[in-house]
């Protein structure tokens, strides 16, 4: 059986990988035919986040913990991915819960969003018996159109509704409509205000939460 002796792997950053075996040299007596990226030194035992490390002709122990992910208190994350390395003191292992304030400035952020969409969408149910257009936009377009009734003498005028069907619309009628779309989006306003209020009241992250701004819009 041909003689062998066990050596030790490193890759190229010195990290103990393994052992291997080195074989007589054929031509020198008592001369071993070591692998690259070897040595015949024993490596020294390693613990747990620990890992042995060749350099310099020998060996030492250094800190292990690549692929652990851990949190600072100001909510910012990190994975260590190279040996040596440790987690710092006062680190998480969890997300910190966020704080109530920060969660409130998400709530208004999501508040401003969902009344904008609410405010481009608004209609109601007209009394002159069809849906009308609620918004700013509309609010303009009817008060356009009085304007133009009033200085050209028109008796009625041809209205778009909301679904996009036309409709012959007295003067009358249309100073009824801006009160209604000026009622809608005041009414819209008030649900925007009242949720705000119900979230600067919010004492905890968890009251926050509970606070629908996506019922609460839809009203």
């Amino acid at each position: 059986m041909k003689a062998t002796r066990t050596v030790y792997e490193y890759d190229e950053a010195g990290l103990y990988t393994g052992e291997t075996t080195a074989e007589p040299s054929p031509r020198e007596k008592d001369v071993w035919l070591i692998p690259a990226n070897a040595t015949e030194l024993e490596p020294p035992v390693t613990g747990e986040h620990e890992c042995a490390v060749f350099r310099n002709g020998r060996w030492s122990v250094r800190y292990d913990y690549r692929g652990t992910t851990y949190w600072l208190p100001d909510g910012t994350e990190h994975t260590i991915t190279e040996t040596g390395m440790i987690v710092p003191e006062g680190a998480l292992t969890e997300p910190p819960a966020p704080q109530l304030e920060t969660v409130k400035a998400g709530k208004l952020a999501e508040l401003d969003a969902a009344f904008a969409s609410a405010s481009e969408q608004a209609h109601c149910l007209s009394s002159a018996g069809f849906e009308i257009n609620a918004n700013e936009t509309a609010d303009r377009n009817v008060a356009n159109l009085i304007v133009s009734m009033e200085a050209k003498g028109q008796e009625t005028v041809s209205f778009r509704a909301f679904d996009n069907t036309f409709h012959e619309v007295t003067f009358t009628q249309l100073k009824t409509m801006q009160l209604e779309i000026i009622g809608c989006m005041q009414a819209l306003y008030a649900r925007k205000w009242a949720l705000r209020d119900a979230i600067a009241a919010a004492r905890s992250v968890k009251e926050v939460d509970a606070v629908d701004i996506a019922s609460g819009m839809a009203a």
